[in-house]
C-alpha cells in the first residue's frame, strides 16, 4: 500500500484527527495477544477482502479480525472501488480527455509493460483500467502500538495472517477504532492511503487519487503494487512493505533513467526519492534501535517518556538537517514511528542486490524465488546481499 498525509493520536490518551468523532464499540480485545511481529500495503489489511470476495465462507470467519460485519463491509467497499474501472484504452480514444490525465494514463501503460518485461513482475490485467474515486480518500489505516515498548498491536485476518493495520473506507470508522484503542492507552496513528494492491485476486486499477501525483510516484506506486502481486508473505508486512519499496523506487529509476521512459530531469527525481528513502530509513533505524535499548530497561513513566522524546527530537534534528522535514516524530507515538520503518526497514541492504537497472530484473527474480517459505525472509535478504558482494 502506498499511504500519503497522516492524522495522528498519540500523547496521554488524547487523540486528534481532522475529523474528531466519539468513541464507539470497542475493537476486540484477541488483538491484544502479542505475536512475532507482521506488519501498512493495503496491501494491506484491507488486501484480504479481494480473496474474501471469492471466499465468502472466510469472509463469514468471526475469528479476532472484528466479525462477519467488518469483513463484508470491507468487502463490500473494495468491490465498489473495483467496479468503478473503466477501460484505460478506451478513455484514450476519447479526443476531450483531459491532457494530463491522458499522460498519466499512458505512463501508466508503458509502467506496467516494463513491470512484465524485463521485471519480471506478475502484472495480469492489473493497471489496464482507471477508477474515479472522486478524490476522496481511498483508505484509512488505523495502527497501534505499547507506549512501553516498539511493538505493534496486531489483528488476525484470513489468508493473510497476522497484520498491524486495519483498513476503513469511512473515516468515521477509523476515527471510532481509533479512539478505541487510545482508551486502551496505546499510541495509534492514522492515514489514508492512495493505493492498494488486491494481491492478483482481481485487476487493480489506476486510481485518480494516485495519478494525480508527479510522473515518478505514479510509476513508484504501480511498481510497488504488483510486487505486492508478485510476493506476499503471509504475517510478513514489514518485509513485503519495505521489499515493494525497493522494487517501486529501484525501478522508476531503471524506468525514467535506462529504460522506455527515458527523461534526464524525472531519473534525478527517482534517484533523489530514493536516496531520501534509504536515509529516512537509516535515522529511524537507529532511532528504533535505541528506543529498544531504553524499553529493555523498564524505566518509570517520566524518565521514560523524557528519554524517548529527547531521542526523537536528535532524530528529527538528523531530518530536518538532510532537508527530509521533521519526520512528524513529534509528539512522541509508537505507532507512527512503526508505521514509517514498514516501508524503510533494510533499504541499503535491498539496493546492495542489484547493482545496475539491468540488475534489476534478475535480482528480484532471485529475491522471490529464496524468500518465498523462508521463515525469516529479511536473514536471506542479507544473505542474498552478502553473495552478491562477493561476485
Amino acid at each position: 500500500m502506498r499511504g500519503r498525509g497522516r492524522a495522528r493520536a498519540g500523547g496521554a490518551g488524547s487523540w486528534s484527527s481532522r475529523t474528531p468523532t466519539a468513541p464507539r464499540s470497542r475493537p476486540p480485545r484477541c488483538g491484544n495477544r502479542l505475536h512475532p511481529r507482521p506488519s501498512p500495503s493495503l496491501a494491506l489489511a484491507v488486501s484480504s477482502w479481494r480473496a474474501g470476495l471469492l471466499a465468502l465462507g472466510l469472509i463469514l470467519l468471526q475469528g479476532c479480525t472484528g466479525g462477519a460485519g467488518y469483513l463484508l463491509r470491507a468487502g463490500w467497499s473494495e468491490a465498489r472501488i473495483l467496479w468503478r474501472r473503466r477501460p484505460i484504452a478506451e478513455l484514450l480514444a476519447r479526443p476531450e480527455l483531459d491532457p494530463a490525465l491522458r499522460e498519466r494514463l499512458q505512463l501508466a501503460l508503458a509502467v506496467r509493460a516494463y513491470a512484465e518485461q524485463p521485471l519480471g513482475l506478475r502484472v495480469g490485467e492489473s493497471y489496464t483500467t482507471f477508477a474515479d474515486v472522486e478524490g476522496e480518500d481511498l483508505v484509512y489505516v488505523v495502527s497501534a502500538a505499547w507506549r512501553d515498548r516498539l511493538e505493534a498491536y496486531t489483528w488476525r485476518y484470513p489468508l493473510v495472517g497476522r497484520l498491524p493495520y486495519r483498513g476503513f473506507f469511512a473515516r468515521a470508522d477509523a476515527d471510532a477504532a481509533a479512539q478505541a484503542l487510545v482508551a486502551q492507552d496505546l499510541d495509534v496513528d492514522v492515514h489514508p492511503a492512495v493505493a492498494f494492491s488486491t494481491l492478483g485476486w482481481f485487476a487493480d486499477p489506476l486510481l485518480s487519487s494516485a495519478a494525480t501525483g508527479p510522473a515518478v510516484a505514479v510509476a513508484e506506486t504501480i511498481f510497488h503494487e504488483l510486487f505486492h502481486a508478485t510476493l506476499y508473505l503471509a504475517g510478513n508486512a514489514v518485509f513485503n512493505e519495505s521489499a515493494a519499496t525497493f522494487v517501486g523506487h529501484r525501478g522508476a529509476i531503471a524506468f525514467f533513467c535506462s529504460g522506455p521512459g527515458r527523461d534526464a530531469g524525472r531519473c534525478d527525481d527517482a534517484r533523489r526519492r530514493w536516496r531520501a528513502a534509504r536515509i529516512r530509513g537509516r535515522i529511524l533505524g537507529r532511532l528504533a534501535a535505541r528506543l529498544r535499548q531504553l524499553y529493555a530497561t523498564h524505566p518509570p513513566i517520566a524518565p521514560r517518556e523524557k528519554r524517548r522524546t529527547g531521542l526523537l527530537r536528535a532524530a528529527r534534528t538528523a531530518l530536518l538537517r538532510r532537508g527530509l522535514g521533521d519526520g512528524e516524530l513529534l509528539p512522541p507515538n509508537n505507532a507512527r514511528l512503526l508505521g514509517d520503518l514498514l516501508y524503510l526497514t533494510e533499504l541499503d541492504t535491498f539496493d546492495r542486490l542489484a547493482a545496475g537497472d539491468s540488475d534489476l530484473g534478475p535480482a528480484i527474480a532471485t529475491l522471490v524465488r529464496s524468500v518465498r517459505g523462508s521463515a525469516e525472509p529479511f536473514a536471506t535478504l542479507a544473505a542474498l546481499a552478502s553473495r552478491d558482494e562477493r561476485r
